[in-house]
């Protein structure tokens, strides 16, 4: 399967604290590297086949720790100020999708010599590589271990698909139609969301049913994006996995394989939509 995903190691350091949501942070720094992929810009309904995350504190050599990205969680009762957050150190970032893009991306990161220095609205960043890992037999061989129950971990907020009806307003559900379509999609080559297509997912993604508690740990959280507050939705859900044959939970397996490497929902070249699976 032609996709791939590599998490970089990079020291970042920002004149002044930063309250924009650190995907575009990131996209901005590989942007300017591959100045090619503004052409992928800008096409509405049509998934991209790249992923950028946002900057998260490095856990154990290049696993995402805490995430290095100022939210506000949303509630009810009171509406929380987004704070701007000091980034000074060292971090990680997930590159991943289409194979031939994604290897692109990253052999341009891997020939940095030195810092470099962009400015981001009013900030001074300077961005230096220290490593590169290719997770993507990691991600493969722990989703083949996976085959009756599972944890999508939301790593970044998710702006999520409802297939159903064009909508731009917050939609927070853990069905696994709306949250797994895009990697569907994607380990099928195909970057438009279709009623078709939300058809064939069926007897693939329809094998996963969301636990009730699934609910309680989901949650919107507001982000500083683009110069406005934007609520997505952050969390995780627990599928149980309704596997009848070997070929149909292989399918299942590949789809959350595409999940963590190249991200769920939509604008996940802007950092949404990181995802971790676990057992």
């Amino acid at each position: 399967m032609n996709i791939k995903g590599y998490r970089v190691i990079v020291e970042v350091e920002s004149s002044q604290p930063v309250v924009e949501f650190t995907g575009r942070l990131v996209k901005s720094f590989v942007f300017a590297l591959n100045p090619h992929l503004e052409l992928m810009k800008g096409f509405e309904g049509i998934l991209s086949p790249l992923h950028i995350s946002p900057l998260f504190k490095v856990k154990l050599d290049h696993d995402f720790g805490e995430p290095a990205y100022t939210f506000a969680v949303v509630s009810k009762k009171e509406e929380r100020e987004i704070e701007p957050l000091n980034l000074n150190g060292e971090f990680v970032f997930h590159v991943g999708g289409d194979e031939s893009t994604v290897n692109n991306v990253v052999d341009k990161i891997g020939k940095i010599n030195g810092s470099i220095f962009l400015r981001i609205h009013d900030a001074l960043v300077k961005y230096k590589v220290e490593k590169i890992v290719d997770v993507t037999e990691e991600v493969f061989g722990k989703v083949y271990q996976i085959t009756d129950k599972v944890k999508v971990y939301l790593k970044s907020p998710a702006q999520i698909f409802n297939p159903y009806a064009s909508t731009k307003l917050p939609k927070f559900t853990p069905s696994a139609i709306e949250v797994l379509i895009a990697p569907y999609a994607i380990l099928n080559r195909n970057y438009t969301i279709t009623e078709s297509l939300v058809v064939s997912s069926f007897p693939t993604i329809g094998k996963l049913v969301e636990t009730w508690y699934s609910i309680k740990t989901l949650r919107p959280i507001a982000i500083f994006f683009k110069g406005k507050k934007q609520v997505n939705l952050a969390g995780s859900i627990t599928y149980l996995i309704q596997n009848e044959n070997a070929k149909e939970l292989e399918m299942v397996q590949k789809t959350l394989a595409v999940a963590e490497l190249a991200g769920i929902g939509r604008s996940r070249q802007n950092g949404f939509g990181t995802t971790v699976v676990v057992k």
